[in-house]
Parts: structure tokens; C-alpha cells; sequence
């Protein structure tokens, strides 16, 4: 993978991360009860979840690769696609107030599973890992080094998004009860998923025909 490429991925694992969801409520939640070293036990289940969806995209690629390579690329335009819809789908939303609730303190182990189901719950992750992902691995190329490189960035990135939620704690909850504020926000990201779902559908079908031609000529 070039360091071009890999820095995109940091930009749009990243920006895929920030928006404000069950996760991001739930260490908000505990760092304000808790304290912070609590809410990292929360960070800790969400990192045990995404290893897990990384390991069932990763495991899907590999059986894409080994059928049919042509699969492996409707697969990352598919891809594209959502992250397209996910953009169109937060630049709908309404920006309403965000409800940060108040909770009891809990042991570190019970915090620990709850952010694991928290995370769980949520089938669409699949998705949207397997569409992220999809759009950085080079079928061409061995998917070991890849996903070496892929897997702990993401995971490294995302640490680093749910520490900070966890650090704001109820500082960012309250900077984003302003229902304009909160629009602002879904819009910028909005943007930001329906430009990266077009520039990589872009990207694979120009590449694609490029590819085509160069064989052609041959």
C-alpha cells in the first residue's frame, strides 16, 4: 500500500468514526458517572467488537478473492455506494438535540460487555466496514500485508476517537444538544461520505476501463 493511499484510509476511517452514535453516547455516559479510567473499559469493548467485524469482512474478502476476483469489485462499487447513501441519510437527518443519559457507576467488567453488545447490535457496521475496506485492498495483491497494514490503523484510530469522546465526556454532549450545531455537523460529514463514495466509485471504474484498454492494445 503507498502512503498516498494509506492517508486517505487514516482521513476516511476517521471521518467515519466522529459521528455521534450509541458508542460515542455510551463513553460520553460513563466518563461523566465513572470518571475517565472507566469509560476507557467502554473504548476497550468497542475495539473486541470492531476486531470482530474486521475479522468477518476480512474472512469475506479472502473467499471473494479466492472465486472471483470481478465479485471483489462489484463488492468495493457496492461499497462506494454506501458510503454515498450513509451521506445522503445523515444530511437528511433533522440535527435534533442529542440525548446523553445518566447512568449509575458500573464495574469495569460489566461496562466492559455492555460496550461490547452496544457495538454488536449494530448490523450495519458490517456493512460499513466491508465498504470502507473494500475500497483500500488491491485484489491483485496478497491480503495478508494488506489488512497488516489496514487493520491496526483502523483499530489505532478508532482508540483514539472513543478516548477522546471519553475525555470531552459531557462537554462535547452539551456542545452538541444545539440542534444547529448538530446540523452542521451531520452536514460536514454528510459531504464528506457522498464525495469519498463517488471519488472511489470513480476511481475503480476509471481503473477498471483503463485496465481494459491497456489489455486490449496487447
Amino acid at each position: 500500500m503507498s502512503w498516498e493511499l494509506w492517508l486517505v484510509f487514516v482521513a476516511v476511517w476517521f471521518l467515519a468514526g466522529i459521528p455521534l452514535g450509541p458508542n460515542a453516547l455510551n463513553c460520553i455516559a460513563i466518563s461523566s458517572n465513572s470518571g475517565f479510567r472507566h469509560a476507557l473499559w467502554a473504548v476497550a469493548g468497542i475495539l473486541i467488537a470492531a476486531f470482530l467485524f474486521i475479522a468477518a469482512v476480512s474472512a469475506g474478502f479472502a473467499t471473494l478473492l479466492a472465486a472471483n476476483a470481478t465479485l471483489f469489485t462489484v463488492l468495493k462499487i457496492c461499497g462506494g455506494a454506501y458510503l454515498i447513501w450513509m451521506g445522503i441519510s445523515m444530511w437528511r437527518k433533522s440535527g435534533r438535540a442529542v440525548a446523553v443519559k445518566a447512568e449509575a457507576a458500573k464495574p469495569a467488567g460489566r461496562i466492559l460487555s455492555d460496550s461490547i453488545l452496544i457495538s454488536l447490535s449494530n448490523p450495519k457496521a458490517v456493512l460499513a466496514y466491508a465498504a470502507v475496506f473494500s475500497q483500500f485492498v488491491d485484489p491483485a495483491q496478497p491480503l495478508a500485508p494488506q489488512l497488516a497494514v489496514l487493520v491496526p490503523t483502523a483499530q489505532a484510530i478508532t482508540a483514539a476517537i472513543y478516548v477522546g469522546y471519553c475525555g470531552f465526556g459531557t462537554a462535547i454532549g452539551r456542545f452538541l444538544k444545539s440542534a444547529r450545531r448538530r446540523l452542521v455537523f451531520n452536514r460536514l460529514i454528510a459531504g464528506f461520505y457522498t464525495l469519498a463514495g463517488t471519488g472511489l466509485i470513480s476511481a475503480e471504474i476509471l481503473g477498471n476501463s483503463s485496465g481494459e484498454r491497456t489489455a486490449t492494445s496487447h
